[in-house]
């Protein structure tokens, strides 16, 4: 069985992978071990904080050490959205291109900074809440509210896909959500609605999800 690494932004990316991406890529032959949250502080006397992303140097820091497992994959899951100014790449490729060449473009820059053959970079286009509004109606259920699947499409509709929903301060996935004023928990509702969704659903409406699943599928 194939071993993969997996370093994540957060809480939320962290439970999702444990929960729902673990036991989907064993059946794959492929073996993940337990998700890196990004260190963004260590301290002198061991430990420190983990989870977001604010400089370059965290991500890196974070995943070069698991490029000395000779016998392990890495892959990555952050958002392509609110990235660091510092991240390699990143200004440059917001300035042209669809959504989909610039997170592609971001993603070889990225593979290029590492450097690791067995690496394998992934950002979720815009946002890992994206992957929610591939469901309304899951959605909907689950906050005991009919209504709101008709809102969730309306955004999907305007967009074209889950993965366009956009870049903007106030209009990023997560942002709509919190803005429907229904208490939306990002650790806690964010993995749980994800679980139901599956990934099936999820890979048959965002393809560029599509695509870094079908890459970790082969590994196996």
């Amino acid at each position: 069985m194939t071993r993969l690494h997996i370093v994540v932004e957060g809480q939320s990316e962290e439970i999702f992978v444990k929960q729902t991406l673990t036991p989907y890529l064993a059946e794959c032959g492929v073996f993940v071990a337990s998700p890196v949250v990004v260190w963004t502080k260590r301290l002198p006397m061991g430990g420190g904080f983990r989870g977001g992303v604010s400089r370059w140097n965290q991500v890196r820091n974070s995943l070069l050490p698991l490029t000395h497992d000779s016998n392990a994959w890495v892959t990555t899951l952050f958002d392509f959205y609110g990235l660091p100014d510092d991240f390699p790449g990143y200004q440059d490729v917001l300035k042209s291109g669809t959504p989909h060449d610039q997170v592609v473009a971001l993603e070889e820059r990225f593979s290029s900074e590492i450097a690791d053959p067995r690496f394998i970079p992934f950002f979720a286009l815009h946002e890992f809440e994206a992957w929610l509004f591939t469901a309304p109606n899951v959605v909907a259920e689950h906050f005991g509210d009919v209504e709101l699947a008709k809102e969730l499409q309306k955004v999907v509709s305007r967009a074209g896909e889950p993965e366009l929903i956009n870049h903007g301060k106030d209009t990023h996935p997560k942002a709509r959500l919190q803005g429907l004023s229904i208490g939306y928990g990002e650790a806690s509702d964010g993995p749980a609605l994800l679980e139901k969704i599956g990934i099936p659903t999820i890979r048959n409406a965002c393809p560029h999800f599509a695509s870094w699943l079908s890459r970790l599928e082969t590994l196996g």
